[in-house]
């Protein structure tokens, strides 16, 4: 539910200014029975909670996720629910039966409704932010095919999801080499770099590639320019990725600028664009097997 098809809209933002607004992991709020620790166990218990008072027809027999669009109250309580991924429509009437059942039992306790808590929260996932780390937004986007320039269904016209990619101090120093010629990056950072992030998940969800699946690439960057401390880099290279029918073979094009004397990236922009073939188990490629452009774009974040 989170996507921008979704969070763009200007009704939804709106109602969504009455909630304190949470996303989580799905699999860990009610875990299978074989998952013994949960990272967090008060998040699991508050959502078990909503489950056991929530209708029986809001959740389909038998379920092994429970992903989906959920208003509760502070202590578990069902105000109201939609499972799995909807459209925009379905998103708003949610919201607005959570708020009207909510306002209902406000008035039958003859309780004070309080204000939304205005804290500013962390806009992104993955690591926390590190001194001289680096983490890149990763955006997923089918590319124009001829005369269509954003393909995608009826229900989500314009495929596009967001990722994360986190490097530590050291890892990320190894990014700026330092050298003028095309120098390759050590390879174990350019597995986990293709591995976790150049998968298909424009329209849902993707695993990471296995370590064979990656079948060949590099990435090089050169140093064009120094200015004072500031070391600025060009990118390149290709990669290619393929287990069964899945595949893709992107080809690197980007930029960097690195300050030497802090540890620091200043800017960061690069895309791996190519053909992608295939379907994964999540992300909704049944009717659009391929072979066709597919586009990933990795920036630095700024908080």
């Amino acid at each position: 539910m989170g996507r921008r098809e979704i969070w763009s809209d200007p009704q939804i933002q709106k109602m969504t200014s009455e909630f304190v607004c949470v996303i989580e992991e799905t699999f860990f709020l009610f875990p299978p029975p074989s998952v013994a620790r949960v990272p967090d166990p008060v998040a699991t218990r508050l959502f078990r909670s909503y489950v056991e008072k929530a209708p029986s027809d809001l959740f389909p027999q038998n379920t092994s996720t429970y992903q989906g669009l959920y208003c509760l109250t502070a202590d578990g309580g069902y105000l109201s629910g939609k499972f799995a991924r909807q459209s925009r429509e379905e998103a708003r009437k949610v919201l607005r039966g959570g708020l009207k059942s909510w306002r209902a039992g406000i008035a039958a306790r003859k309780g004070e409704v309080k204000e939304v808590p205005k804290n500013r929260l962390a806009m992104y996932g993955g690591a926390e932010l590190r001194q001289g780390g680096l983490k890149l937004e990763v955006a997923y986007r089918d590319l124009p095919r001829g005369e269509i320039r954003r393909p995608g269904n009826a229900q989500f016209p314009n495929p596009y999801n967001m990722g994360w990619f986190d490097l530590g101090p050291r890892e990320a120093a190894a990014l700026a080499t330092g050298e003028k010629a095309g120098e390759a990056i050590p390879p174990d950072l350019f597995r986990r770099l293709a591995l976790t992030t150049l998968k298909d998940a424009v329209r849902g969800q993707m695993q990471d590639w296995r370590k064979e699946d990656l079948q060949s690439g590099e990435l090089r960057v050169s140093l064009v320019g120094r200015s004072g401390d500031e070391e600025r880099y060009e990118i390149d290279g290709e990669a290619l990725l393929k287990r069964g029918s899945r595949s893709f073979a992107p080809a690197f094009h980007g930029h960097f600028s690195f300050d030497r004397a802090k540890g620091e990236f200043l800017a960061f922009e690069m895309v791996a664009a190519g053909q992608r073939t295939g379907r994964g188990p999540a992300n909704g490629r049944a009717t659009d097997l391929g072979p066709a452009p597919m586009g990933i774009a990795l920036t630095l974040y700024r908080p």
